[in-house]
């Protein structure tokens, strides 16, 4: 585990700051990560290339610390500040956990891959598990569900 600490551990905790935008909460996630690695070795161990995986484990574990955050009310860091709130009368970091909350974690994780992380389809499929039509298909109703909401109905 030591190793795959050393060599997987500072891309963790890259994309647990990339999500959390807060240095201690991304620290605390890598950590939590590289726990649940643990409890789950054999998993581990039956994968090809381990970094897909991590980067799954990682990538769902700080979209569900969000996701239990926004459930609790509490306010922190915004990982999705795509503009400064002076610049809309409606901060845009807010506008996009709003759209985002309304889809589930795959989707959330498909859409911040893509469109914040700037991750191919390719890539982010196996990153994920999931095929790259999956990807596609589910970035397609990501951004057609967002257009609704921001035009005013429902997905």
């Amino acid at each position: 585990m030591v190793l795959l600490y050393r060599e997987y551990g500072p891309a963790v905790y890259r994309r647990c700051l990339r999500l959390l935008r807060d240095r201690e909460a991304a620290r605390d996630a890598t950590q939590e990560v590289f726990v649940k690695l643990l409890r789950d070795m054999g998993k581990l161990a039956a994968r090809d290339t381990a970094l897909p995986w991590i980067y799954r484990v990682a990538t769902n574990h700080c979209l569900n610390l969000r996701r239990d955050v926004r459930r609790r009310g509490e306010q922190g860091e915004d990982a999705l500040d795509l503009a400064p709130a002076a610049a809309a009368p409606y901060p845009a970091g807010r506008l996009a956990r709003e759209v985002l909350a309304r889809f589930d974690a795959q989707t959330q994780a498909v859409a911040v891959g893509v469109l914040v992380d700037g991750l191919e389809h390719e890539e982010l499929a196996s990153a994920l598990g999931i095929s790259r039509r999956t990807v596609h298909r589910k970035l397609a109703r990501f951004l057609e569900g967002a257009r609704q909401l921001l035009a005013g109905g429902e997905p």
